[in-house]
C-alpha cells in the first residue's frame, strides 16, 4: 500500500513524494554483528503452543461441561490479548519514503531522495515534514532528514 503525493517545489520543479510499507527489515550496516537470531522455529513453536492452547480451551467449552459458564468479558480479554500483537507489529512495520524529480524545464538534473522509517505515525509526520520542506526550500531534506540523495 503506497501513498503518493505530487507537490510543487518553491522553485517551480514537480516532486513526486511517496512512502510504501516494506514487509521486512531493510539491511543496515548495523545488522553485521547481530545476524544471527533465533530465526522461524521458536515463532512456530510459540504460535503453536498458542494454537493448542486455543483448541483446548474452545473443545473444552464446545463439550458440554454444564456447570462452566464463561463470561464475555474473559472472551474480550482473549480476543484483545489475540490481536495486540500482530496489530502492532504491523503498525511498526518500516517504511520506506521516496522524494524524486524527474527535473526541472530549466534543465535542472533529475533528482532521488531514499530513507526509510519505522512505524505509521513516524511515516505520516516524516512524509508532511519533507513536503513542507520542498514547498518551502525547494529540498525534501532538511535537519534530521532520514532521507539521503542517491546517485
Amino acid at each position: 500500500m503506497a501513498k503518493i503525493r505530487i507537490v510543487r517545489a518553491a522553485d517551480g520543479r514537480q516532486w513526486m513524494v511517496r512512502q510504501k510499507l516494506e514487509w521486512t527489515d531493510p539491511a543496515t550496516g548495523e545488522d553485521f554483528e547481530h545476524d544471527m537470531q533465533g530465526g522461524q522455529l521458536a515463532a512456530i513453536g510459540i504460535v503453536s503452543i498458542m494454537g493448542l492452547l486455543w483448541v483446548a480451551l474452545l473443545a473444552w467449552w464446545f463439550t458440554g461441561s454444564q456447570g462452566v459458564v464463561v463470561p464475555i468479558w474473559v472472551w474480550l480479554i482473549l480476543l484483545v490479548v489475540a490481536g495486540f500483537f500482530p496489530s502492532r507489529w504491523v503498525l511498526r512495520r518500516p517504511r520506506t519514503l521516496v522524494a524524486e524529480t524527474p527535473g526541472g524545464a530549466d534543465g535542472s538534473a533529475p533528482e532521488r531522495w531514499v530513507g526509510w522509517v519505522r512505524g505509521t505515525a513516524a511515516a505520516r509526520e516524516e512524509m508532511t515534514a519533507t513536503i513542507r520542506s520542498l514547498e518551502t526550500r525547494a529540498t525534501p531534506a532538511y535537519a534530521d532528514s532520514p532521507l539521503q540523495p542517491v546517485s
